[in-house]
Protein backbone atom coordinates (compact mmCIF):
# COMPACT_ATOMS: atom_id res chain seq x y z
CA UNK A 1 0.00 0.00 0.00
CA UNK A 2 2.82 2.40 0.84
CA UNK A 3 3.91 2.51 -3.19
CA UNK A 4 0.66 3.49 -4.20
CA UNK A 5 1.52 6.64 -3.29
CA UNK A 6 4.08 6.84 -5.74
CA UNK A 7 1.93 6.00 -9.07
CA UNK A 8 1.22 7.87 -12.05
CA UNK A 9 -2.12 8.09 -12.98
CA UNK A 10 -2.00 6.27 -16.34
CA UNK A 11 -4.54 7.52 -18.95
CA UNK A 12 -7.19 4.59 -19.68
CA UNK A 13 -10.16 4.13 -20.98
CA UNK A 14 -12.33 1.88 -18.55
CA UNK A 15 -14.26 3.76 -16.05
CA UNK A 16 -13.43 1.15 -13.52
CA UNK A 17 -9.82 1.88 -13.90
CA UNK A 18 -10.28 5.03 -13.85
CA UNK A 19 -11.88 5.63 -10.86
CA UNK A 20 -8.66 3.42 -9.26
CA UNK A 21 -6.65 5.96 -11.12
CA UNK A 22 -8.38 8.63 -9.47
CA UNK A 23 -8.01 6.75 -5.68
CA UNK A 24 -4.35 6.35 -6.72
CA UNK A 25 -3.85 10.21 -7.21
CA UNK A 26 -5.35 10.75 -3.79
CA UNK A 27 -3.26 8.64 -2.15
CA UNK A 28 -0.10 10.08 -3.92
CA UNK A 29 -1.38 13.13 -2.66
CA UNK A 30 1.18 13.21 0.69
CA UNK A 31 4.04 14.53 -0.98
CA UNK A 32 7.51 12.71 -1.11
CA UNK A 33 9.94 13.14 2.23
CA UNK A 34 13.37 14.86 1.04
CA UNK A 35 15.46 14.84 4.79
CA UNK A 36 18.28 17.38 4.05
CA UNK A 37 21.08 17.94 6.83
CA UNK A 38 22.91 20.99 4.99
CA UNK A 39 26.31 22.02 6.89
CA UNK A 40 27.69 24.46 4.45
CA UNK A 41 26.55 26.29 1.20
CA UNK A 42 23.22 26.93 0.48
CA UNK A 43 23.57 25.63 -3.78
CA UNK A 44 23.28 22.42 -3.60
CA UNK A 45 19.92 22.08 -1.27
CA UNK A 46 18.44 24.97 -3.49
CA UNK A 47 18.84 23.45 -6.48
CA UNK A 48 16.86 20.30 -4.79
CA UNK A 49 14.29 22.81 -3.92
CA UNK A 50 14.16 24.58 -7.72
CA UNK A 51 13.46 21.10 -9.07
CA UNK A 52 11.09 18.83 -6.78
CA UNK A 53 7.86 20.96 -6.97
CA UNK A 54 6.50 21.70 -3.73
CA UNK A 55 3.52 19.74 -4.22
CA UNK A 56 4.80 16.43 -4.61
CA UNK A 57 7.79 16.58 -2.24
CA UNK A 58 8.62 18.22 1.32
CA UNK A 59 11.91 18.99 2.74
CA UNK A 60 12.56 18.51 6.29
CA UNK A 61 15.28 19.97 7.79
CA UNK A 62 17.55 18.16 9.80
CA UNK A 63 20.30 19.92 10.69
CA UNK A 64 20.23 21.82 13.82
CA UNK A 65 20.39 26.07 14.17
CA UNK A 66 23.40 27.58 14.10
CA UNK A 67 24.00 28.73 17.43
CA UNK A 68 27.08 30.97 18.68
CA UNK A 69 28.09 29.69 21.77
CA UNK A 70 28.97 31.75 24.86
CA UNK A 71 32.59 32.32 25.94
CA UNK A 72 32.74 31.40 29.36
CA UNK A 73 35.43 33.49 32.13
CA UNK A 74 38.13 30.93 31.05
CA UNK A 75 37.43 30.22 27.41
CA UNK A 76 41.09 30.50 25.22
CA UNK A 77 41.34 33.40 23.14
CA UNK A 78 39.61 33.54 19.63
CA UNK A 79 42.82 34.66 18.18
CA UNK A 80 44.46 31.86 17.83
CA UNK A 81 44.60 29.06 15.21
CA UNK A 82 43.39 26.68 17.35
CA UNK A 83 39.75 28.20 17.38
CA UNK A 84 38.80 28.43 14.02
CA UNK A 85 35.83 26.57 13.57
CA UNK A 86 34.23 26.10 17.15
CA UNK A 87 31.09 28.96 16.14
CA UNK A 88 28.54 25.72 17.46
CA UNK A 89 29.18 22.76 19.71
CA UNK A 90 26.49 20.16 20.00
CA UNK A 91 26.79 17.38 22.39
CA UNK A 92 27.67 14.20 20.65
CA UNK A 93 24.41 12.03 19.31
CA UNK A 94 22.56 15.15 18.21
CA UNK A 95 21.78 13.30 15.02
CA UNK A 96 19.99 10.29 17.34
CA UNK A 97 17.78 13.23 19.03
CA UNK A 98 16.56 14.56 15.91
CA UNK A 99 15.32 11.09 14.44
CA UNK A 100 11.70 10.37 15.24
CA UNK A 101 9.93 7.14 14.70
CA UNK A 102 7.31 8.78 12.64
CA UNK A 103 10.38 9.94 9.88
CA UNK A 104 10.19 8.76 7.01
CA UNK A 105 12.62 9.84 4.23
CA UNK A 106 12.49 8.87 0.32
CA UNK A 107 15.54 11.21 -0.60
CA UNK A 108 18.42 11.97 1.78
CA UNK A 109 20.60 14.54 0.83
CA UNK A 110 23.80 15.74 3.39
CA UNK A 111 25.62 18.81 2.17
CA UNK A 112 28.79 20.21 3.34
CA UNK A 113 32.14 19.55 3.58
CA UNK A 114 33.76 15.96 4.51
CA UNK A 115 36.57 14.83 6.30
CA UNK A 116 35.90 11.92 8.18
CA UNK A 117 32.54 13.55 8.80
CA UNK A 118 29.99 16.15 7.90
CA UNK A 119 31.02 19.93 8.63
CA UNK A 120 30.76 23.46 7.54
CA UNK A 121 30.40 27.27 7.98
CA UNK A 122 27.12 26.28 9.80
CA UNK A 123 29.18 24.77 12.96
CA UNK A 124 27.70 21.99 13.36
CA UNK A 125 29.51 18.68 12.49
CA UNK A 126 28.93 14.94 12.61
CA UNK A 127 31.59 12.49 12.23
CA UNK A 128 31.35 8.41 10.63
CA UNK A 129 31.23 7.16 14.14
CA UNK A 130 28.62 9.27 15.32
CA UNK A 131 26.44 8.15 11.83
CA UNK A 132 27.27 4.67 12.64
CA UNK A 133 25.76 4.93 15.93
CA UNK A 134 22.89 6.49 15.15
CA UNK A 135 22.02 4.31 12.15
CA UNK A 136 21.96 1.30 14.69
CA UNK A 137 19.01 2.79 16.61
CA UNK A 138 15.38 1.71 15.58
CA UNK A 139 14.17 5.20 16.12
CA UNK A 140 16.37 6.19 12.99
CA UNK A 141 15.45 3.52 10.78
CA UNK A 142 13.57 6.51 8.52
CA UNK A 143 16.69 8.31 7.74
CA UNK A 144 19.12 5.73 7.22
CA UNK A 145 17.44 2.51 5.96
CA UNK A 146 13.92 3.18 4.19
CA UNK A 147 15.20 5.81 1.84
CA UNK A 148 15.45 5.13 -2.12
CA UNK A 149 18.57 7.80 -2.52
CA UNK A 150 21.03 8.99 -0.78
CA UNK A 151 23.05 11.80 -1.87
CA UNK A 152 26.72 12.41 0.44
CA UNK A 153 28.07 15.41 -1.59
CA UNK A 154 31.09 16.64 -0.34
CA UNK A 155 34.30 15.30 -0.82
CA UNK A 156 35.51 11.75 -0.01
CA UNK A 157 32.28 10.67 1.05
CA UNK A 158 32.38 7.29 -1.07
CA UNK A 159 36.94 6.95 -1.02
CA UNK A 160 37.90 4.43 -0.70
CA UNK A 161 41.36 3.28 1.00
CA UNK A 162 43.27 3.29 -2.50
CA UNK A 163 45.50 6.34 -3.35
CA UNK A 164 44.00 8.89 -5.65
CA UNK A 165 45.39 12.00 -7.33
CA UNK A 166 46.49 13.41 -3.98
CA UNK A 167 49.35 12.02 -1.92
CA UNK A 168 48.70 11.85 2.04
CA UNK A 169 50.49 14.63 2.39
CA UNK A 170 48.82 16.46 -0.01
CA UNK A 171 45.41 15.73 1.59
CA UNK A 172 46.95 16.80 4.85
CA UNK A 173 47.83 20.21 3.67
CA UNK A 174 44.21 20.38 2.39
CA UNK A 175 42.89 20.08 5.63
CA UNK A 176 45.07 22.43 6.84
CA UNK A 177 43.98 25.11 4.87
CA UNK A 178 40.32 24.01 5.34
CA UNK A 179 41.57 25.31 9.16
CA UNK A 180 41.59 21.92 10.79
CA UNK A 181 44.32 21.53 13.63
CA UNK A 182 46.85 19.37 12.60
CA UNK A 183 45.48 17.07 15.04
CA UNK A 184 42.28 16.79 13.83
CA UNK A 185 44.13 16.87 10.11
CA UNK A 186 46.01 14.26 11.48
CA UNK A 187 43.17 11.93 12.44
CA UNK A 188 41.10 12.43 8.98
CA UNK A 189 43.94 11.32 7.27
CA UNK A 190 45.18 7.87 8.95
CA UNK A 191 40.80 7.00 8.19
CA UNK A 192 40.88 7.62 4.69
CA UNK A 193 44.34 6.20 3.63
CA UNK A 194 45.84 3.95 6.90
CA UNK A 195 44.53 1.21 8.31
CA UNK A 196 42.91 2.29 11.05
CA UNK A 197 38.69 1.82 10.49
CA UNK A 198 36.95 0.86 7.48
CA UNK A 199 36.87 3.20 4.15
CA UNK A 200 34.58 6.17 4.21
CA UNK A 201 32.79 4.12 1.39
CA UNK A 202 32.48 1.00 3.37
CA UNK A 203 30.96 3.47 6.45
CA UNK A 204 28.61 4.95 4.55
CA UNK A 205 27.79 1.68 3.16
CA UNK A 206 27.17 0.04 6.72
CA UNK A 207 25.56 3.40 7.61
CA UNK A 208 22.85 3.17 4.87
CA UNK A 209 22.67 -0.45 5.11
CA UNK A 210 19.60 -1.81 2.93
CA UNK A 211 19.49 1.87 1.26
CA UNK A 212 19.81 0.75 -3.16
CA UNK A 213 21.49 3.85 -4.13
CA UNK A 214 24.23 6.33 -2.81
CA UNK A 215 25.34 8.77 -4.61
CA UNK A 216 29.04 10.68 -3.30
CA UNK A 217 32.51 11.33 -4.57
CA UNK A 218 35.50 9.04 -4.72
CA UNK A 219 37.35 11.95 -4.44
CA UNK A 220 37.38 15.94 -4.61
CA UNK A 221 34.07 16.99 -5.05
CA UNK A 222 33.18 20.03 -7.12
CA UNK A 223 32.75 22.91 -5.01
CA UNK A 224 28.92 23.83 -4.25
CA UNK A 225 27.86 26.22 -7.12
CA UNK A 226 29.39 23.62 -9.87
CA UNK A 227 27.43 20.60 -7.58
CA UNK A 228 23.97 22.53 -7.76
CA UNK A 229 24.24 23.55 -11.63
CA UNK A 230 25.49 19.94 -11.96
CA UNK A 231 21.97 18.86 -10.41
CA UNK A 232 19.96 21.12 -12.35
CA UNK A 233 20.91 19.22 -15.44
CA UNK A 234 20.60 16.08 -14.04
CA UNK A 235 16.87 16.52 -12.49
CA UNK A 236 15.96 18.01 -16.06
CA UNK A 237 17.33 15.05 -17.59
CA UNK A 238 15.08 13.22 -15.33
CA UNK A 239 12.32 14.67 -16.19
CA UNK A 240 9.33 13.99 -13.43
CA UNK A 241 11.33 12.44 -10.31
CA UNK A 242 8.32 11.32 -9.18
CA UNK A 243 7.71 9.19 -11.59
CA UNK A 244 11.34 8.56 -11.94
CA UNK A 245 11.33 7.20 -8.49
CA UNK A 246 8.44 5.33 -8.55
CA UNK A 247 10.11 2.91 -11.93
CA UNK A 248 13.49 3.03 -10.13
CA UNK A 249 12.08 1.95 -6.66
CA UNK A 250 14.82 -0.34 -4.87
CA UNK A 251 16.68 -0.88 -7.72
CA UNK A 252 20.26 -1.00 -7.78
CA UNK A 253 21.25 -0.54 -11.24
CA UNK A 254 23.44 2.30 -11.83
CA UNK A 255 21.83 5.71 -12.19
CA UNK A 256 23.36 6.44 -15.78
CA UNK A 257 21.45 10.07 -15.91
CA UNK A 258 23.82 11.12 -12.71
CA UNK A 259 26.48 9.64 -13.31
CA UNK A 260 26.47 11.56 -17.08
CA UNK A 261 25.51 14.73 -15.29
CA UNK A 262 28.71 15.33 -13.14
CA UNK A 263 31.02 15.03 -15.82
CA UNK A 264 34.69 15.18 -15.08
CA UNK A 265 34.17 14.69 -11.58
CA UNK A 266 34.66 11.66 -9.36
CA UNK A 267 31.13 11.28 -8.50
CA UNK A 268 30.50 7.64 -7.48
CA UNK A 269 27.36 5.18 -6.69
CA UNK A 270 27.05 2.31 -4.57
CA UNK A 271 24.53 0.73 -2.54
CA UNK A 272 23.94 0.33 1.27
CA UNK A 273 24.86 -3.25 2.50
CA UNK A 274 22.35 -5.81 1.92
CA UNK A 275 22.23 -8.58 4.31
CA UNK A 276 23.65 -11.65 2.79
CA UNK A 277 27.07 -9.67 2.49
CA UNK A 278 29.76 -10.47 5.07
CA UNK A 279 29.68 -6.73 6.26
CA UNK A 280 26.50 -6.84 6.91
CA UNK A 281 27.11 -9.09 9.91
CA UNK A 282 30.00 -7.09 10.53
CA UNK A 283 27.75 -4.34 11.36
CA UNK A 284 25.12 -6.21 13.40
CA UNK A 285 28.47 -6.53 15.67
CA UNK A 286 29.32 -3.18 15.40
CA UNK A 287 25.48 -1.70 16.35
CA UNK A 288 25.86 -4.32 19.29
CA UNK A 289 28.45 -2.57 20.78
CA UNK A 290 26.42 0.78 20.81
CA UNK A 291 23.44 -1.10 22.22
CA UNK A 292 23.13 0.00 25.65
CA UNK A 293 20.23 -2.49 26.52
CA UNK A 294 23.68 -5.22 26.32
CA UNK A 295 25.31 -5.51 29.10
CA UNK A 296 29.36 -4.44 29.29
CA UNK A 297 29.99 -8.17 29.83
CA UNK A 298 28.57 -9.21 26.43
CA UNK A 299 29.31 -6.14 24.58
CA UNK A 300 32.95 -6.92 25.92
CA UNK A 301 32.88 -10.68 24.26
CA UNK A 302 32.47 -8.70 21.06
CA UNK A 303 35.21 -6.77 21.34
CA UNK A 304 37.28 -9.67 22.07
CA UNK A 305 35.84 -11.49 19.31
CA UNK A 306 36.52 -8.02 16.82
CA UNK A 307 40.57 -8.33 18.10
CA UNK A 308 41.02 -11.76 17.46
CA UNK A 309 40.51 -10.91 13.35
CA UNK A 310 43.20 -10.26 10.80
CA UNK A 311 41.80 -7.07 10.31
CA UNK A 312 40.56 -5.79 13.51
CA UNK A 313 42.28 -2.59 12.94
CA UNK A 314 39.65 -1.38 11.26
CA UNK A 315 37.07 -2.10 13.52
CA UNK A 316 39.72 0.16 16.39
CA UNK A 317 37.55 3.97 15.76
CA UNK A 318 34.38 1.96 17.03
CA UNK A 319 36.07 0.10 19.95
CA UNK A 320 37.92 3.38 21.12
CA UNK A 321 34.12 5.34 21.73
CA UNK A 322 33.10 1.85 23.55
CA UNK A 323 36.39 2.05 26.09
CA UNK A 324 35.77 6.29 26.09
CA UNK A 325 32.59 5.32 27.64
CA UNK A 326 33.20 2.19 29.50
CA UNK A 327 37.25 2.60 31.01
CA UNK A 328 38.77 -0.50 32.70
CA UNK A 329 38.78 1.04 36.01
CA UNK A 330 35.23 1.20 36.06
CA UNK A 331 34.81 -2.51 35.11
CA UNK A 332 34.21 -5.37 37.45
CA UNK A 333 33.33 -9.07 38.27
CA UNK A 334 32.93 -11.00 34.78
CA UNK A 335 33.81 -7.69 32.74
CA UNK A 336 37.36 -7.81 34.64
CA UNK A 337 37.41 -11.32 33.66
CA UNK A 338 36.98 -10.29 29.90
CA UNK A 339 38.99 -7.72 29.75
CA UNK A 340 41.94 -9.61 31.16
CA UNK A 341 41.20 -12.21 28.57
CA UNK A 342 41.48 -9.16 25.86
CA UNK A 343 44.90 -7.84 27.11
CA UNK A 344 46.48 -11.39 27.04
CA UNK A 345 45.96 -11.28 23.05
CA UNK A 346 49.48 -11.45 21.65
CA UNK A 347 48.89 -10.61 17.58
CA UNK A 348 46.73 -7.65 17.91
CA UNK A 349 49.16 -6.35 20.81
CA UNK A 350 52.28 -6.69 18.74
CA UNK A 351 50.11 -5.13 15.75
CA UNK A 352 48.94 -2.08 18.07
CA UNK A 353 52.67 -1.86 19.54
CA UNK A 354 54.30 -1.61 16.37
CA UNK A 355 52.16 0.85 14.99
CA UNK A 356 52.75 2.57 17.82
CA UNK A 357 56.32 2.89 17.28
CA UNK A 358 56.38 3.37 13.23
CA UNK A 359 54.16 7.00 13.87
CA UNK A 360 56.16 10.04 14.36
CA UNK A 361 54.63 12.59 17.38
CA UNK A 362 51.23 12.80 16.43
CA UNK A 363 47.57 13.11 17.94
CA UNK A 364 47.18 10.04 16.30
CA UNK A 365 49.72 7.96 17.48
CA UNK A 366 48.70 9.05 21.14
CA UNK A 367 45.03 7.96 20.35
CA UNK A 368 46.30 4.56 19.76
CA UNK A 369 48.98 4.72 22.80
CA UNK A 370 46.30 5.56 24.96
CA UNK A 371 44.15 2.55 23.80
CA UNK A 372 47.06 0.41 24.66
CA UNK A 373 47.76 1.78 28.04
CA UNK A 374 44.16 1.05 28.83
CA UNK A 375 44.49 -2.66 27.50
CA UNK A 376 47.50 -2.77 29.74
CA UNK A 377 49.58 -3.78 26.03
CA UNK A 378 52.31 -0.63 27.24
CA UNK A 379 52.91 0.29 30.71
CA UNK A 380 51.83 3.92 31.97
CA UNK A 381 55.35 4.71 32.15
CA UNK A 382 56.08 3.93 28.19
CA UNK A 383 52.81 6.36 28.19
CA UNK A 384 54.22 8.90 29.55
CA UNK A 385 57.66 7.95 27.95
CA UNK A 386 56.01 8.45 24.24
CA UNK A 387 54.00 11.91 25.08
CA UNK A 388 57.65 13.01 26.83
CA UNK A 389 59.36 12.15 23.53
CA UNK A 390 57.25 13.60 21.51
CA UNK A 391 56.83 16.98 23.53
CA UNK A 392 60.78 17.33 22.69
CA UNK A 393 60.51 16.21 19.28
CA UNK A 394 57.89 19.51 18.73
CA UNK A 395 59.95 21.51 20.43
CA UNK A 396 63.04 21.19 18.23
CA UNK A 397 60.62 21.74 15.41
CA UNK A 398 59.93 25.70 13.71
CA UNK A 399 56.84 27.19 15.85
CA UNK A 400 53.61 26.52 14.16
CA UNK A 401 49.94 26.49 14.71
CA UNK A 402 50.37 22.94 13.60
CA UNK A 403 53.39 22.33 16.17
CA UNK A 404 51.24 23.72 18.63
CA UNK A 405 47.97 21.45 17.96
CA UNK A 406 49.84 18.68 18.33
CA UNK A 407 50.98 19.85 21.67
CA UNK A 408 47.48 20.53 23.13
CA UNK A 409 46.59 17.15 21.94
CA UNK A 410 49.50 15.18 23.70
CA UNK A 411 48.53 17.36 26.52
CA UNK A 412 45.10 15.65 26.62
CA UNK A 413 46.22 12.41 27.14
CA UNK A 414 48.71 12.48 29.48
CA UNK A 415 50.59 15.75 31.19
CA UNK A 416 53.84 15.23 29.11
CA UNK A 417 55.28 18.55 29.55
CA UNK A 418 55.66 19.64 33.63
CA UNK A 419 58.82 18.83 33.89
CA UNK A 420 60.10 20.56 31.10
CA UNK A 421 62.28 23.69 32.69
CA UNK A 422 62.98 27.10 31.25
CA UNK A 423 66.18 25.66 29.80
CA UNK A 424 64.50 23.66 27.32
CA UNK A 425 61.88 26.37 25.65
CA UNK A 426 62.97 27.65 22.71
CA UNK A 427 63.15 31.63 23.02
CA UNK A 428 60.92 32.07 20.20
CA UNK A 429 58.14 30.83 22.41
CA UNK A 430 58.04 33.73 23.91
CA UNK A 431 57.30 35.96 21.01
CA UNK A 432 54.59 34.42 19.52
CA UNK A 433 51.08 33.90 20.51
CA UNK A 434 51.68 29.89 19.44
CA UNK A 435 54.28 29.47 21.86
CA UNK A 436 52.12 30.86 24.58
CA UNK A 437 49.45 28.66 23.84
CA UNK A 438 51.91 25.81 23.37
CA UNK A 439 52.94 26.69 27.15
CA UNK A 440 49.87 26.72 28.09
CA UNK A 441 49.03 23.09 27.07
CA UNK A 442 52.29 21.82 28.21
CA UNK A 443 51.92 23.66 31.26
CA UNK A 444 55.58 23.29 32.73
CA UNK A 445 55.94 23.52 36.59
CA UNK A 446 59.09 25.28 36.91
CA UNK A 447 58.17 28.15 38.77
CA UNK A 448 60.57 30.42 36.80
CA UNK A 449 58.51 30.44 33.70
CA UNK A 450 56.16 32.75 34.95
CA UNK A 451 58.90 35.63 34.92
CA UNK A 452 59.42 34.63 31.51
CA UNK A 453 55.93 34.32 29.94
CA UNK A 454 55.76 38.62 30.81
CA UNK A 455 57.63 38.88 28.01
CA UNK A 456 54.73 38.32 25.64
CA UNK A 457 52.86 41.16 27.79
CA UNK A 458 54.92 43.75 26.12
CA UNK A 459 54.47 42.70 22.24
CA UNK A 460 53.01 44.95 19.66
CA UNK A 461 50.92 41.82 18.71
CA UNK A 462 47.48 41.66 20.61
CA UNK A 463 47.25 38.16 20.04
CA UNK A 464 50.00 37.42 21.71
CA UNK A 465 49.55 39.71 24.87
CA UNK A 466 46.41 37.72 25.10
CA UNK A 467 47.49 34.55 25.27
CA UNK A 468 50.42 35.45 27.44
CA UNK A 469 47.89 36.96 29.81
CA UNK A 470 45.43 33.56 28.83
CA UNK A 471 48.58 31.33 29.95
CA UNK A 472 49.64 33.22 32.59
CA UNK A 473 45.85 33.13 34.11
CA UNK A 474 46.59 29.32 34.56
CA UNK A 475 49.90 29.51 36.79
CA UNK A 476 48.24 31.10 39.89
CA UNK A 477 49.51 31.76 42.45
CA UNK A 478 51.69 34.45 41.20
CA UNK A 479 54.61 35.60 42.85
CA UNK A 480 54.80 39.10 43.89
CA UNK A 481 57.16 40.42 41.48
CA UNK A 482 55.20 38.74 38.62
CA UNK A 483 51.82 40.30 39.61
CA UNK A 484 53.61 44.35 39.95
CA UNK A 485 54.70 43.94 36.74
CA UNK A 486 51.04 42.50 35.66
CA UNK A 487 49.49 45.59 36.99
CA UNK A 488 51.32 47.54 34.07
CA UNK A 489 48.70 45.77 31.56
CA UNK A 490 45.65 47.17 33.59
CA UNK A 491 45.77 49.88 30.90
CA UNK A 492 46.88 47.84 28.23
CA UNK A 493 44.86 48.83 24.93
CA UNK A 494 43.21 45.13 24.17
CA UNK A 495 39.89 45.17 26.57
CA UNK A 496 40.76 41.25 26.19
CA UNK A 497 44.37 41.67 28.07
CA UNK A 498 43.01 43.97 30.44
CA UNK A 499 40.00 41.54 31.14
CA UNK A 500 42.37 38.60 31.63
CA UNK A 501 44.44 40.39 34.19
CA UNK A 502 41.77 41.76 36.18
CA UNK A 503 40.67 38.06 36.72
CA UNK A 504 44.19 37.54 37.95
CA UNK A 505 43.91 39.88 40.86
CA UNK A 506 40.54 38.54 41.63
CA UNK A 507 41.67 35.00 41.65
CA UNK A 508 44.28 35.42 43.91
CA UNK A 509 43.05 38.16 46.73
CA UNK A 510 44.09 39.11 48.95
CA UNK A 511 47.10 41.16 46.94
CA UNK A 512 50.07 42.33 49.12
CA UNK A 513 49.47 46.27 50.09
CA UNK A 514 51.96 47.52 47.37
CA UNK A 515 50.16 45.96 44.80
CA UNK A 516 46.73 47.52 45.64
CA UNK A 517 48.56 51.10 45.70
CA UNK A 518 49.92 50.33 42.14
CA UNK A 519 46.32 49.08 40.84
CA UNK A 520 44.98 51.93 42.61
CA UNK A 521 46.89 54.71 40.38
CA UNK A 522 46.34 52.56 37.27
CA UNK A 523 42.75 51.79 37.53
CA UNK A 524 40.84 53.39 40.99
CA UNK A 525 37.78 51.87 39.85
CA UNK A 526 38.63 48.46 39.64
CA UNK A 527 40.65 49.06 42.89
CA UNK A 528 37.04 49.62 44.35
CA UNK A 529 36.04 46.40 42.93
CA UNK A 530 38.78 44.71 44.74
CA UNK A 531 38.33 46.25 48.23
CA UNK A 532 34.96 45.55 48.38
CA UNK A 533 35.70 41.84 47.60
CA UNK A 534 37.92 41.76 50.33
CA UNK A 535 35.92 43.52 52.68
CA UNK A 536 33.15 41.27 51.80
Amino acid sequence: MVELRFLPCLRVAASGLALLCALADDVRAAPLQVCVLAFNSPYELAAFKAQLPAEDFEFIELTPPQVLDAAGPDAPPRSAAAFPNTVTEYPPGWLINRCQPDLHCDIVVYSGEFAGGFFGKSGVSLNVQELEEASCQPRCQGLFHEPREVFLLACNTLATKDADERTPREYLQVLLDHDFSRAAAERVVELRYGPLGPSFKESMRRSFMGVPRLYGFSSVAPRGEVTADFLQQYFLRQGNYTRYLTRAGRNTEPNRTLLASFPGSSIAETTGLTPLEPAAADRALVCRIYDNSQTVAERLRIVQQLFARPEFLAFVPTIEVFLSRHPPETLHGEEQGLLADIRRMQAPRRQVTELIYSLTASASKMQMAHLAVQLAWITPDEYHRLAVEGVHQLLAQPLSSEVADIACELSKYVPAGTGLRVEDLPGLLFWDSEGYRMLDCLAPADPRLSAHMLVGLGSGDEATRVWAAYALSHRLPLDHTVLLALTQRLTDPSPAVRTRVQWIFQAQLPLASDVLAVIRERDPLFAKTLEARRAG
